[in-house]
């Protein structure tokens, strides 16, 4: 990949920067051949979550399966049968969700970086259920507080084919873009990510680092938050 990437640096680079004489079809044509390149390959990728016993297990013994109305219903059941929250909560979880939605439903989003360098994953590691159920709730005085009760921050831990994001949001290009500062001697401070459209099995799953393991501060970065991250 190396070799790829400097045999056309003089293009990827003026495409990054200054867009001299680099036009759009070589760049993208440059970016399906790296695509091509990466594709027999597995990436390392973590994805960010707040999980209860039961469903850490059933990962690591089933895998990922796909976000998804009744996928979250059922998740809300079975929170409830472990005495997370009562019924009459779990009412108003039903009917406040945002599952439903295209950016949500049917993809495992994933980091190719460690979740320490981005701030954008703190309130999935603060708030059970996933952003489908969060992000209509967080600040309500009465659910909110019972989302951050709920379940342990996660990360889980997966090697996953790139063949995976064959229909990508641009991994690639995030792997452009760093070449071009690493070999420029500058700093690149893209996050790169991408989602899953396909159940991630229980061999893909490398382990499920939960916040009373001591590598989850490192691998998350949470010392640094300016609210600290808390189980309760």
């Amino acid at each position: 990949m190396t070799a790829f990437l400097d045999e056309h640096l003089d293009l990827l680079k003026d495409w990054v920067t200054t867009q001299r004489f680099a036009t759009g079809f070589q760049y993208d044509r440059l970016v399906e051949r790296l695509g091509e390149l990466l594709r027999p390959h597995e990436i390392l990728a973590w994805h960010c979550s707040r999980l209860m016993p039961h469903e850490r297990a059933a990962i690591l013994e089933a895998g990922m399966n796909l976000p998804s109305v009744d996928g979250l219903m059922r998740r809300i059941d079975a929170a409830v049968s472990a005495s997370a929250f009562t019924p009459e909560i779990a009412a108003q979880f039903r009917l406040r969700h945002q599952a439903y939605l295209p950016t949500r439903a049917g993809r495992i989003w994933f980091l190719f970086t460690r979740p320490h360098n981005d701030d954008g994953v703190e309130d999935f590691f603060r708030f059970w259920g996933g952003e489908s159920l969060f992000a209509a709730i967080d600040c309500d005085t009465q659910l909110g507080p019972i989302l951050r009760s709920t379940g342990l921050p996660c990360v889980v831990e997966a090697a996953i084919p790139m063949s995976y994001f064959q229909d990508s949001l641009g991994y690639e290009t995030h792997i452009v873009r760093q070449f071009c500062a690493w070999r420029a001697g500058r700093s690149y401070d893209g996050v790169p990510h991408d989602r899953a459209l396909a159940p991630v099995p229980p061999h893909m799953i490398r382990r499920i680092v939960t916040f009373d393991d001591p590598d989850f501060a490192v691998l998350s970065g949470c010392g640094i938050y300016f609210e600290p991250l808390t189980i309760a």
